[in-house]
């Protein structure tokens, strides 16, 4: 069992949910938010299931004071309070506009799995610059290290961000698509499969996916970005996929040193509840 989670867990279920949602967005009635509503519970299933039976360090077992709560909040006050995902759609549209409205260069009538694949690179790429000046740029690393200063990993951490942060990054995801003319249908699948990703790129379980690290931005490669030194957090700026970090030479994948791999975090201020982790980066 634990072979078989740790090795194809991953592969099994991408494939199967992204396969279902495609089905379901093309073939039924279903919208693409209600998709996206099973595709996350399928993920977290299997997350939470890997992370109870093969956990990869037993002291990141989440707690309810330090983990649950703060991640919870977060993830209320961005999605049901503030609705970041109405914020997106408003910041490229106006992006848009400046351009022009936008280029009519999307291969709409292609086989949608391969919309999909070059939706993920093209829509990386965006990710990757954004994710990388967050690491880079003292300003929007105020926002960004709320989502690395837990000292535990864990299936949840996915959505720890602050409002800002998460908006833009998923907006530099989204606007080079748009751009491109991609329908809603091609965007929603980018989403559902960056939320099936994003729970198993944080899961405390053991993995071994192999030569699928050099493709996808997988828990191997991402516990290394949370890494409490930044000269190896600087590394793994993938969302989705790896393949930017291979081009522009911030892949980090070091098999063998297992300590190193557990010291987590960020250092100095580790704030921790949502009141401060809302307002205490907009401070000097």
């Amino acid at each position: 069992m634990q072979l078989v989670f740790s090795r194809f867990g991953y592969i099994i279920c991408i494939t199967s949910i992204v396969g279902a949602s495609i089905f379901l967005i093309e073939f039924a009635s279903y919208s693409e938010l209600q998709v996206l509503f099973f595709a996350a519970l399928g993920s977290i299933f299997f997350t939470v299931l890997g992370e109870f039976f093969i956990p990869l360090f037993k002291d990141w077992k989440p707690n309810f004071k330090e983990n649950f709560f703060p991640d919870a909040s977060l993830f209320v006050v961005n999605y049901i309070l503030l609705q970041s995902q109405l914020l997106q759609i408003f910041i490229a549209s106006i992006a848009i506009s400046f351009s022009g409205g936008g280029f009519n260069l999307w291969p709409s009538d292609s086989n949608i799995v391969f919309q999909l694949v070059l939706a993920l690179v093209i829509s990386e790429f965006g990710l990757y610059w954004f994710h990388s000046g967050c690491h880079e740029i003292p300003f929007l690393w105020r926002f960004h290290k709320i989502h690395h200063n837990p000292e535990r990993l864990y299936w949840f951490n996915a959505t720890r961000f602050h409002y800002l942060d998460v908006t833009l990054l998923q907006v530099s995801g989204a606007l080079p698509l748009l751009l491109l003319g991609a329908e809603g249908k091609i965007i929603a699948l980018v989403t559902i499969f960056s939320t099936v990703h994003g729970y198993w790129q944080h899961i405390n379980a053991e993995q071994d996916q192999g030569l699928l690290n050099y493709f996808f931005s997988g828990p191997e490669l991402h516990r290394w970005h949370h890494n409490l030194n930044p000269d190896i957090a600087n590394h793994n700026y993938g969302n989705n996929l790896i393949v930017w970090d291979h081009i522009f030479k911030t892949f980090y994948w070091p098999k063998d040193n297992k300590e190193q791999l557990k010291n987590i975090g960020v250092q100095g201020d580790t704030s921790n509840n949502v009141i401060s982790m809302t307002f205490d980066p907009f401070k000097r």
